[in-house]
């Protein structure tokens, strides 16, 4: 096995840890305090909004740039000339920021400005934390990253809700430990590229003199901000617009239902991270056929997991909330676990449209339709918030609705330059099968013991879909088992 292929499996095994601790946490540790996790929740996706400002494209142009850089040993002067912008990138966004705030009393009355102790530093961090990992993916590492970028601030979270809510602390200093896991994860970043790193400074960047290239440089940072920008503010405005406009009792309730949501997307990461150099090949050769009776087979594995699990979500959840701290609060919205889930489930079977346009020439298209998510999520978060006052289910409504508007534009644009979709007949009996299997185990008679109907309603949905597929084949079991989920999705083993 290679070292791609080494550094993929293991980082597919840290995002699932990762993942298995947010949902321990969601499930046993935060419904303890809504409020106070809807506080942590806002922290960080307000840092994230921020950062890509601070560290404009630079982090991808250490990738995009490396072999020319390295060409002229340059690469190194190059990384240290970015960490010279970003700190005086931010220390300008700071001081722009703290002016508006002065003078701006909407702004100086924010939650975040509120927060900027706790943002601000954050910021910084995480702008040299992805400059630093995105350089080492030079060296064909991603693993210990991996750990420091996802693993560290999901262990922070659950620190951090542990200091303040079972034991006691304050929430200031509770809060500046969960700022001392994103500088832990920064510097263990930082040192873990100082072991791999053999290459000296030159001491000149004579490269940047050249106009051409300083023209070529500035133009894919710009590209690189804008789709971070739209990336971010399209994914992470959630719990930064209900903390402003709501409260963070309820950004504590929507980030446990969101994350009991997110469910959905486990088999995506190693799915996509098999994917990948698939598509690049199948696109660079011209095989679009190929890539057409790809893309639907991944695509129809992404729903019919997807579907399962949606359906033992919805007829077990009612039963799971029953044993969770406060989770009358967090059963008064499950709708939103309905609106985001449909959502979900329809962007699982659109596959990895996304991944299609970014990997071919028309990859700026991605970006311009992200800011337009971007913008939309934003609009339409305010919409369903201000003007109708529907609260967190409004802001439910406003994502499922951006995120489907934001798929269907892509299948359109797949489909009308590439001539492929995702779509099956297959669809339409894995949808029946889920809508047959939820109604069933509905209608089972509810026992007095919740932990028997909470295992009893999901399992018939289990068994239902195990007889179907016996039945309609969606997914050859016996073929996955005598072989593994990549060489059944790849063809290649």
């Amino acid at each position: 096995m290679g070292v791609v292929a080494r550094q993929g499996v293991k980082y597919s095994i840290i995002s699932y840890l990762s993942f298995l601790l947010g949902t321990f946490s969601t499930v046993f540790i935060y419904p303890e305090n809504t409020e106070f996790l809807g506080k942590i929740r806002f922290i960080q996706p307000s840092a994230e909004l921020i950062y890509p400002f601070v560290v404009f494209g630079l982090s991808y142009a250490g990738i995009r740039f490396y072999q020319k850089f390295k060409a002229q040993n340059q690469q190194i002067d190059f990384l240290w000339f970015s960490v010279k912008f970003i700190l005086a990138a931010f220390v300008v966004i700071s001081l722009l920021y703290a002016t508006v705030a002065h003078f701006v009393p909407l702004v100086n009355n924010s939650d975040s400005w509120q927060m900027k102790q706790y943002v601000l530093p954050i910021v910084l961090v995480l702008a040299i934390t992805h400059l630093f990992s995105r350089y080492i993916t030079n060296f064909k590492r991603v693993v210990v990253t991996g750990i420091f970028e996802n693993f560290f601030p999901k262990l922070g979270s659950l620190a951090t809700f542990v200091l303040c809510v079972y034991l006691g602390f304050s929430v200031e200093f509770s809060l500046y430990v969960f700022v001392g896991f994103f500088i832990l994860a920064m510097v263990g970043i930082v040192l873990y590229f100082f072991r791999l790193n053999k290459d000296k400074k030159s001491g000149n960047l004579d490269i940047l003199k050249n106009k051409e290239f300083r023209t070529e440089l500035f133009f894919f940072c710009l590209f690189s901000l804008l789709g971070n920008i739209g990336n971010q503010w399209a994914l992470r405005i959630d719990n930064f617009m209900i903390a402003e406009l709501i409260d963070y009792k309820q950004n504590g309730i929507y980030s446990i239902l969101m994350s009991i949501v997110g469910f959905l997307t486990v088999p995506l990461m190693g799915v996509f991270a098999i994917s990948g150099p698939i598509i690049v090949e199948k696109l660079e050769y011209n095989k679009l056929d190929e890539l057409g009776e790809f893309y639907k087979k991944v695509s129809k594995f992404l729903f019919l997991f997807g579907t399962v699990l949606l359906a033992c979500i919805i007829s077990g959840m009612d039963y799971l909330f029953m044993f969770m701290k406060n989770g009358q609060d967090l059963l008064n919205a499950k709708t939103i676990v309905y609106i985001l889930g449909i959502a979900t489930l329809f962007d699982l079977s659109t596959g990895f449209n996304s991944h299609i346009i970014s990997y071919s020439k028309y990859y700026r298209f991605n970006i311009y339709i992200m800011l337009f998510l971007a913008g939309l999520t934003i609009l339409s978060n305010w919409i369903f918030i201000v003007y109708f006052k529907l609260g967190i289910e409004g802001v439910a409504l406003a994502t499922a609705l951006s995120l489907t508007i934001y798929n269907l534009i892509k299948l359109g644009f797949n489909y009308q330059k590439f001539k492929i979709h995702p779509f099956s007949t297959d669809y339409l009996y894995i949808l029946i099968t889920g809508i047959i299997s939820t109604i069933i185990a509905y209608s089972i008679p509810e026992f007095h013991n919740n932990l028997i109907n909470l295992i009893l309603k999901p399992g018939t949905v289990l068994l239902l879909f195990f007889i179907a597929n016996l039945w309609l084949k969606f997914l050859p079991v016996k073929k996955i088992l005598t072989t593994n989920l990549k060489t059944f999705l790849t063809g290649k083993k």
